[in-house]
């Protein structure tokens, strides 16, 4: 791998990534990164292999079964038809080493309530004995159900090391290989393995490349990433959510709080400065305000008030004496007194009619006191109008009333302050008293309320205004806030995407170097299981990460490039992800020395079934491989090639009794079969000859069905075919035919090629198989069965 080039700052963010979300926080805070020591120590890897597999009332098994296995590499297949309960086995194996099954988490609640046995449902248990290569003390995992319980998670668990228990399989150390390198496959594993969503393989192969600590990395810093992202993303939908609320306003703040929050990075010194202004210099404004800022006018009482009294007033000076009449006469009169005081009595020096006396002197000075009080009523009278007519001019009416309106003033209002106005003002100059105050209780009330009116419309027009500014700015405040504390992370969001683009392709460099030998491994695998198919791969790819992550299969169909899993078969789809499973599972790095590989046959065609035995046995040769099929194609496949295998039939009997023997060669089967039988002499030998004849002319057919299957399948003959031509074959001597000559219809020929090749007794002994168990005599049955063991000694 090219050596990368790191800034000094990214390092330190790359270094922190990898020393954990704490270090990476500090230092994105400013530390320097401070790696920990390791605390990693290597430990002796320990081999385990299975030994034995004891279960009881549980799933197809009634009374307790046991399947013994050898905990050394070799190969074993269980065999058995559907329903036998050899599948009962794998399940028990699954449910010890991971406490569940996939295959009930993908069926619905009643197959998993289905999980205690009909018959045979208490005891319900099961047991796995497995053992450390060298380690004389096996380890038990055994799980027991209470006959109440209704559900396999109700088990008890008992898991012990020779005499020393655990609490679980994370005890042992087991956890984290059986989800790296899962030993347990089975038909549905393969399905959902290749058929499931693109990150489910990927994810099943990423624990193979041991680059955790590189990927971890990698992870918590999209992780920190994503959540800084999110605080300025939160920050920026806001904004554009305030730019159209304010653009919806009919104000000049607004105005430009929009156009500033225009930029996907708004200065914020700005819209500061114009949160703290206001609104005055807004023509509009000023002219509303002016309105709501002028003196109130005049109660309508207190103009009233002024009225009455004016009238009063005029009144009272209309009762009144005479001014100018009265201060004469008492002007006079007073004259008189002075003249009287100073020459004493007489006649009246005006009018020489009357008598100046005492007596008239004091009629007089009564008379002068009258024409003083009706003079100063007189005075007073005059004062009250004057006083009056300055109430009236003194009442606040003209400062109250707007002039100078707002454009935007409702015309209504406008019309109607005008024409209040007018009359209002339209008083005569030289009105009297009582036309004065008929004007003013006349005139003021309309033009009171219109004025109240207009200061009503100006006050809800400022209100408006005010409110949808001020809840916008109390938003857009807090956003400013908010704003400015996200700002602080940019520069560590920087850092961040510099070391994720460092990581990248380290990530995508590691990947293929580790990934190169299993992909080399599923590579070799698939070229033995693929036989007949035409899709050559051409290697294997993690791709991606996170929701797009993938594993990618390269490939060509007859020389074209495509994806492999875009055109292959189902059954090529099996053989693919068998070809993947098989290197995860028997990874070096894998604790696990045995394979769980549960119908493996299934949707394969015949040709591919011969390089699946091919590739057990190789594996067999490092690995305990066990596979439980009900396929006769494997085993027969199995012992065609020679492979050396041990083979367990698992047969179930009535009440869910499970019987496991071991299978033997189908030939041997029925050689011992017969040699039994023949054996038994409390069988009268009426009944007992045509049996024993028929088992060697089953051990007979079945061997010439091995040298036709070897001949053909040997010069590249497809499986299909090799049945086909078996299948046409249906009498003994056709069968033998074909095995001799390659030719059915040579069944004349049979008897002289045994005879000139090993003797009469080779011809007898097939005669005797043909004809016999037609009611034929046969004289020696035991004598037949040695005969027949010979013949199938010599044909191979």
């Amino acid at each position: 791998m090219a050596e990368l080039k790191t800034p000094d700052q990214t390092a330190e963010v790359v270094l922190g990534a990898y020393a954990g979300d704490e270090q990476l926080r500090a230092v994105l805070d400013g530390a320097p990164a401070d790696l920990p020591e390791s605390e990693h120590q290597a430990h002796e890897q320990r081999h385990v292999y299975l030994e034995r597999i004891t279960v009881a009332g549980f799933r197809g098994i009634g009374p307790a079964a046991m399947l013994h296995l050898q905990p050394q590499p070799g190969l074993t297949l269980v065999i058995g038809r559907n329903g036998s309960g050899k599948s009962s086995f794998a399940e028990a194996i699954e449910l010890s080493l991971t406490g569940d099954s996939k295959r009930w988490a993908e069926n619905n609640r009643i197959f998993r309530e289905g999980w205690r046995n009909l018959h045979h449902p208490s005891p319900a248990s099961i047991e796995v004995t497995a053992r450390y290569d060298g380690d004389p003390d096996a380890i038990r995992l055994r799980r027991r159900w209470r006959d109440e319980a209704t559900d396999p998670d109700q088990a008890t668990a008992d898991i012990r090391h020779g005499t020393r228990a655990h609490a679980s399989i994370d005890e042992l150390g087991w956890r984290q290989p059986l989800e790296a390198y899962r030993p347990l496959l089975t038909a549905n594993d393969l399905g959902r393995l290749m058929s499931s969503r693109p990150s489910g393989l990927f994810d099943a192969l990423a624990p193979l490349l041991a680059i955790e600590p590189v990927t971890d990395a990698d992870a918590l810093l999209k992780s920190v990433r994503k959540e800084l992202e999110a605080g300025l993303k939160a920050v920026s939908e806001r904004r554009k959510v305030l730019r159209q609320a304010l653009a919806g306003i009919d104000d000049d703040r607004a105005r430009a709080a929009t156009k500033l929050l225009a930029s996907t990075r708004p200065d914020l010194d700005a819209l500061d400065k114009l949160l703290s202004s206001t609104d005055d210099a807004d023509p509009q404004v000023a002219a509303y305000r002016r309105i709501t800022n002028l003196p109130p006018l005049p109660e309508q009482a207190e103009v009233a008030s002024v009225a009455r009294e004016l009238v009063a007033a005029a009144h009272g000076l209309r009762g009144a004496p005479d001014t100018a009449v009265v201060e004469g006469l008492a002007q006079l009169l007073e004259t008189a007194i002075e003249h009287y005081d100073a020459h004493g009595g007489g006649p009246c020096p005006l009018c020489h009619a009357g008598e100046l006396d005492a007596e008239w002197r004091t009629q007089t000075e009564t008379q002068l006191d009258r024409l003083r009080e009706d003079a100063s009523a007189r005075r007073e009278a005059t004062q009250a109008v004057a006083a009056a007519r300055r109430a009236v001019q003194a009442l606040p009416v003209g400062p109250g009333v707007p002039t100078g309106l707002p454009d935007d003033l409702p015309a209504e209002l406008r019309k109607q302050l005008h024409a209040a106005w007018t009359v209002w003002s339209g008083l005569p100059a030289g009105a009297g008293p009582e036309a004065v105050a008929a004007h003013l209780t006349g005139t003021y009330p309309a033009l009171a309320e219109t004025v109240a009116a207009v200061r009503d419309a100006a006050a809800a027009w400022l209100q408006a205004r005010h409110d949808q500014w001020r809840d916008l700015a109390a938003q857009l405040q807090q956003w400013h806030a908010d704003a400015r504390g996200t700002r602080v992370y940019e520069a560590p969001l920087a850092r961040v995407n510099e070391a994720i683009d460092w990581y990248k392709p380290l990530i995508g460099s590691l990947r293929s170097e580790q990934l190169a030998p299993f992909a080399a491994k599923s590579q070799q695998i698939w070229e033995q299981l693929r036989q007949e198919s035409n899709v050559e791969l051409a290697g294997m790819k993690l791709d991606g990460t996170s929701t797009r992550r993938r594993v990618a299969f390269p490939a060509t169909v007859d020389g074209t490039a495509t994806s492999a899993m875009s055109v292959m078969s189902q059954g090529e789809m099996q053989a693919l992800g068998l070809a993947v499973f098989l290197p995860r599972a028997s990874a070096d790095a894998s604790p696990f020395r045995f394979l769980i590989i549960d119908d493996p046959v299934q949707s394969m065609d015949p040709a591919k079934v011969d390089g699946l035995a091919r590739v057990f046995a190789e594996l067999a040769t490092t690995r305990q491989v066990i596979v439980f099929t009900h396929d006769d194609r494997l085993p027969e496949a199995v012992r065609r090639l020679e492979i050396d295998a041990t083979i367990w039939e698992v047969t179930r009997r009535e009440n869910s009794t499970v019987e496991i023997r071991k299978n033997i060669d189908p030939v041997k089967r029925y050689l011992a079969d017969a040699a039994a039988l023949a054996r038994t002499e409390d069988l009268p030998p009426e009944v007992r000859t045509p049996v024993v004849v028929t088992y060697c002319r089953s051990a007979l057919e079945a061997r010439c069905h091995q040298i036709v299957r070897a001949r053909r399948i040997g010069r590249g003959e497809r499986h299909r075919d090799v049945d086909a031509a078996l299948q046409t074959a249906k009498t003994t001597m056709q069968v033998a035919a074909l095995a001799l000559f390659d030719n059915a219809d040579a069944g004349g020929q049979v008897f002289g090629k045994l005879n000139s090749a090993y003797g009469p007794w080779a011809g007898n002994a097939m005669r005797a198989c043909k004809e016999g168990a037609h009611g034929v005599a046969v004289v020696d049955s035991q004598q037949l069965v040695d005969d027949v063991a010979r013949l199938v000694g010599r044909l191979r």
